[in-house]
């Protein structure tokens, strides 16, 4: 696991690193977002990608493996297959960034690469929700572009962040933002390398694309202020080396967890586009297996 792990000062380009967390701050709190071009170094998305492909899919593989979800597909467990993608997370600009913005109390929500298909149509939605709903929890949300990003961008309802927690409810029609705020939408295009971060209380979603050929690779992380809560991880430990209790408060050492993993997938996401002939043939054998075994009533 964790093939072409980069080394950790040669991850994040001078240009990030050099980034003034006040300002970060600054911007999150005036539009709720902030979009730096040329985050990630080209070797660190190379080293994410080839992780990635390594580990896109399997059928009775004792391993890591990604999902189909309609039309997206998810790499969740990243901490237990990326190396780089574990020290990005774990970085200490990150965290300082996060430090200052959340506070100094903060955990890793969720975690996910993600890749969204031509056709699929987000909701305009916001961040700052649980399993039960809506939610009061502080906290931001890194977006990076691991593929080149002209359409299908990221698109955030500026100042947002500011009123959508008092009308306590999480998802938006087209049609009201259309009406009410497409003069506030701001659109996010870059190159791969390119990183968002945003609020999780503000107004946002992936801008649909009309092609069905179309594909947009992202990496997600989640942090907020609420520390006993958050997705199931997967960790590698190799990956993480000496950490100080904050990082492991960070990464939910001994903390409850409480959420389901998002998204929750089963045979029905699966879309036909995305069944290969190789998998299908072995999933019609293991089916015939398990009639053949019901026939002649072997467990």
């Amino acid at each position: 696991m964790g093939f072409g792990a980069v080394n950790i000062r040669a991850m994040l380009t001078k240009q990030f690193l050099d980034l003034d967390p006040n300002n970060v701050a600054s911007a999150l709190a005036s539009d709720g977002v902030i979009a730096i071009e040329g985050a990630l170094q080209p070797d660190a998305i190379a080293a994410i990608q080839n992780d990635v492909d390594q580990h896109r899919a399997g059928i009775n593989i004792n391993g890591v493996t990604g999902v189909q979800f309609h039309k997206q597909f998810y790499l969740c467990h990243m901490l237990a297959v990326s190396r780089t993608f574990t020290q990005l997370v774990t970085h200490p600009k990150v965290l300082e960034i996060t430090e200052r913005v959340v506070g100094a109390q903060y955990r890793l929500k969720a975690l996910r690469y993600y890749e969204t298909f031509g056709l699929h149509h987000m909701q305009w939605h916001t961040d700052n929700k649980t399993d039960r709903g809506f939610a009061q929890i502080p906290g931001i949300i890194f977006i990076a572009y691991i593929s080149d990003v002209d359409d299908g961008e990221f698109q955030y309802v500026r100042g947002s962040h500011a009123w959508s927690g008092e009308k306590a409810y999480n998802d938006y029609s087209d049609a009201f933002v259309d009406e009410k705020l497409s003069k506030d939408i701001l659109s996010c295009k870059g190159r791969a390398g390119t990183m968002v971060i945003y609020d999780t209380y503000g107004i946002h979603r992936a801008k649909p694309v009309p092609r069905a050929d179309f594909v947009r690779k992202s990496l997600f992380w989640q942090v907020d202020r609420e520390i006993e809560h958050a997705e199931p991880i997967l960790i590698n430990p190799e990956f993480l080396g000496e950490i100080d209790r904050k990082t492991q408060r960070y990464l939910g050492f001994g903390l409850p967890t409480g959420y389901k993993i998002f998204p929750q997938s089963d045979v029905d996401t699966i879309p036909t586009s995305a069944v290969n002939i190789p998998d299908a043939m072995h999933l019609a054998k293991l089916a015939i297996k398990a009639k053949v075994k019901q026939l002649i009533g072997r467990p």
